[in-house]
């Protein structure tokens, strides 16, 4: 269990850290301006595909983790 959460704690971090650095971000809101142009609306919306993205990466990170943890396990045991 301890590998297991330890293994997520690090895929989260490492993730989130690849997707800050190499993955750009760009904002999906948008400015709705009236036609007298003073009056002026700010959308703001989820970037699902983004959100998408980060998160098939702290899966496959975690999963890297976690599995190469179980390789360096087995051949220690194995070692010894």
């Amino acid at each position: 269990m301890k590998k297991f959460l330890l293994s997520i704690l690090g895929g989260v971090l490492i993730g989130v850290i690849i997707c800050y650095f190499f993955m750009d971000y760009e904002t999906s809101n948008y400015v709705i301006q009236n036609y007298n142009g003073l009056d002026e609306k700010e959308i703001k919306e989820w970037d699902f595909s983004y959100i998408t993205q980060a998160g098939f990466i702290i899966l496959i990170t975690t999963l890297l983790i976690y599995f190469s943890w179980v390789v360096v396990e087995k051949r220690v045991d194995k070692n010894k």
